[in-house]
């Protein structure tokens, strides 16, 4: 992948980059979670149902993130945090699995 494309994937997340050091915002923890439940719903012959249930947990790692996010930045409601991640998740589920994983793999990482 090109410099200019991960910065613009960067930019979308609210990850950091060179130009900004600040925290992930709520929305970038929001289509996180979106993409990894949108993820968890593809059809998918050779996934054991143990990936699957471990790929919604981390969705829902994503969720808690964004809801905390939100209450520290003075952001939105749970509800809508909620209604995010519900349109996103609609959203990357018409998407080919490799650019939903692209996205994933540049989510920000939660911590422990």
């Amino acid at each position: 992948m090109r410099p200019a494309a991960i910065f613009a994937i960067a930019l979308a997340l609210g990850l950091p980059t060179a130009t900004s050091a600040a925290a992930p915002r709520w929305t970038a923890f929001a289509d996180c979670a979106a993409a990894y439940q949108a993820n968890a719903r593809l059809s998918d012959p050779d996934r054991p149902a143990s990936m699957t249930a471990m790929v919604s947990d981390v969705a829902n790692d994503y969720a808690k993130a964004a809801a905390q996010a939100s209450r520290r930045q003075g952001g939105a409601s749970v509800a809508k945090v909620k209604q995010r991640i519900a349109r996103q998740t609609a959203a990357f589920a018409g998407r080919p699995r490799e650019e939903v994983e692209r996205f994933i793999d540049a989510c920000p990482q939660l911590e422990n």
